[in-house]
């Protein structure tokens, strides 16, 4: 009787959260399903196609190209994400605890600062005749080989790097968190060992912080995956669709185009690539000790 009521009482408390969870995802997910085995266009009736949009989207340039480019954003975009967080977060540990934490707060900055207003700030910073990058370049005179946004071998990197100035705090103070958890006396047994700054780095600091890079990058990682609106306030997709992303895409496809279902057809593959990408990086930083 006891047991019964205890289960009573948990499925009553769990019961609110449960219903809110497939409200606002759930029911969402297979409307989405639903939708994308449609062909719907403005002024028609659907038209029941199965997986027909999913096959137009394997022989569709465009769309190949937008899948493209997210995968090799979402490489960029970490990869600088990672080595200034982590580096900047390692920085500022070996300094005094009430400098660093001043810098901490400026370095942080950046992070409060909506995405669409960082797409603004730095397609002004883009600019040939008035932009920073292109003066700064200038100085060295190398601003004749730089494209910037107009160019499509460089637009994807000019993005990825003006994103990744927005959101590289967030890794920094993630990292610096982790730091705090590290015992000093290992500090102490390396440098007894006679190891200098950079050996400690690699072989205790990191180390100590796989778990912590592993939620960074697991997050970091899925956001760029499915990056929308910094991509959509510098170039839009252009110049020739070299920064097209799914995200993009899919929008474009769905309210531009008018064809809802082939979006939702899109939207759903740019789900299927995050779990495939990301999906081992999820279980594997869920694992414990006890699973090592």
């Amino acid at each position: 009787m006891i047991r019964r009521k205890e289960l009573l009482l948990g499925f009553c408390v769990i019961a609110p959260a449960a219903i809110v969870i497939a409200s606002v995802m759930f029911i969402p997910l297979f409307y989405a399903i639903y939708t994308s085995m449609y062909e719907i266009k403005a002024g028609q009736a659907p038209v029941f196609v199965f997986l027909g949009n999913y096959g137009r989207f394997f022989t569709d340039p465009v769309a190949l190209r937008s899948l493209a480019n997210t995968v090799g954003y979402t490489v960029i975009n970490l990869a600088i994400c990672l080595l200034f967080g982590v580096g900047i977060a390692i920085l500022l540990d070996t300094l005094r605890p009430k400098v660093g934490n001043i810098l901490r707060a400026v370095f942080s900055m950046p992070l409060f600062i909506s995405p669409i207003i960082v797409a603004l700030i730095w397609r002004y910073m883009y600019d040939p005749q008035y932009g920073f990058v292109y003066w700064l370049l200038g100085t060295v005179g190398l601003d004749q080989y730089f494209g910037g946004l107009t160019s499509p071998a460089w637009a994807l990197v000019c993005v990825a790097v003006a994103d990744a100035w927005n959101v590289t705090p967030f890794i920094m103070l993630v990292v610096s968190a982790g730091l705090t958890v590290i015992p000093e006396d290992l500090y102490e047994a390396a440098r007894l060992d006679g190891a200098g700054p950079i050996r400690i780095v690699f072989n205790v600091t990191l180390p100590l912080l796989t778990k912590v890079l592993a939620v960074v990058a697991l997050i970091r990682g899925t956001d760029a995956f499915r990056v929308f609106d910094i991509i959509y306030g510098t170039t839009n997709g252009g110049p020739a669709n070299s920064t097209s992303s799914l995200s993009l895409y899919a929008y474009k496809a769905a309210y531009q185009q008018n064809e809802l279902g082939y979006g939702m057809a899109i939207a759903i593959i740019t789900l299927l690539g995050l779990i495939l990408l990301f999906g081992p990086l999820m279980r594997n930083s869920a694992r414990g000790k006890d699973d090592l």
